[in-house]
């Protein structure tokens, strides 16, 4: 690499952690490839569409990410960007608790913002103008003097001067074995699982006026959404089911059709019947970092190689999205602060 000429940076990963790095890496004159296996960006900030029966209306229903808060300034300067063009809205000020059979309310506190068109949207802007290649499952990387080599189980290879890897510390593992010795940090970062159900319903639910339920005492469910309170006005109506984290864990390679059974179930034990007229089961292995990375990025100079996720820990209030979007732009600002 010629002295002053901007490293290239291999970003594996379109979760939105990768996406912010990319992002202000682009913006400072870096050439940055991102790839990610999926067909789209966003990672778990994911939104599934489905063609309801029989009017073939679309629904839209956020399986991963529920929603986003903003506490610092530079999410902040986001959130206003994205309300300014529209593309992002506030959902609610307040999630009310069940338990046992009863909802709590609670006063309106901070807003939880939300596109209109599904949490997804959120990785689609900030992917805007940055180079991204989906569909590309990385197998292989390969350390040479040069920087990093990765190869695509299609046979593609992309070799780059750097190396960040946005992608769950258990994934990573595997990719770096044998390459990289100072990976015992990452050995303790662990995950839980999270099975998620959404259903189109065929009438809303009765004399209900709550966007979505923190479930505080059901031995299955932790979250009930109604995922057309996050949408413009004629959406179909639609749940949105989060399982327990044990609950996941006892279930983990149990059938979907099963699994949505169990939680459809469990939700009409919440919030009484109702009838759909689609449904899916979608499993998050690694969900929920439940043992945290010790800092909100990693980046071993010698090696080129670095990391970032909500896994990690930019500041001190949890893995959220928020958190993914701060690990990205701190690890940004370490590399162009070094360059």
């Amino acid at each position: 690499m010629t002295t002053g000429t901007p490293p290239h940076t291999l970003i594996i990963g379109a979760g939105l952690a990768g996406l912010a790095l990319a992002r202000e890496l682009t913006r400072a004159g870096q050439h940055v490839t991102v790839l990610d296996k999926a067909h789209g960006v966003s990672g778990r900030s994911s939104t599934r569409r489905m063609e309801t029966q029989p009017t073939g209306e679309l629904a839209r229903l956020d399986h991963g990410a529920r929603f986003f808060t903003a506490r610092t300034p530079r999410t902040l300067a986001m959130v206003q960007e994205g309300l300014t063009a529209g593309w992002l809205a506030e959902w609610t000020r307040r999630v009310p608790s069940w338990s046992a059979g009863r909802v709590s309310e609670e006063p309106d506190g901070h807003p939880r913002y939300v596109p209109p068109a599904g949490m997804s949207t959120l990785g689609k802007e900030l992917a805007q103008g940055l180079t991204v290649t989906t569909g590309a499952l990385v197998t292989r990387l390969q350390q040479h003097p040069g920087g990093w080599l990765a190869e695509c189980q299609d046979g593609r290879q992309v070799t780059a001067e750097q190396l960040v890897l946005n992608m769950p510390a258990p994934q990573i593992l595997p990719l770096l074995e044998g390459t990289v010795r100072e990976l015992a940090r990452l050995r303790d970062v662990t995950f839980a699982p999270c099975w998620a159900v959404g259903a189109v319903l065929t009438h809303d639910l009765n004399e209900v006026d709550w966007p979505a339920l923190r479930i505080l005492d059901h031995p299955a469910l932790e979250w009930l959404a109604r995922e057309h309170t996050k949408r413009p006005p004629g959406h179909p109506p639609a749940l949105m089911l989060h399982a327990r984290a044990d609950w996941s864990q006892a279930h983990l390679n149990d059938e979907r059709g099963a699994v949505l059974e169990a939680l459809l179930a469990a939700a009409r034990e919440v919030v009484g019947p109702f009838e759909v007229s689609g449904a899916f089961a979608h499993r998050w292995l690694y969900a929920t970092p439940t043992q945290r990375f010790p800092g909100g990025y990693g980046w071993l100079r010698e090696a080129a190689l670095g990391w970032c996720g909500d896994w990690c820990s930019p500041d001190p209030h949890g893995p959220r999205v928020e958190a993914a979007l701060l690990s990205g732009w701190q690890l940004s600002d370490a590399l162009l602060s070094r360059d």
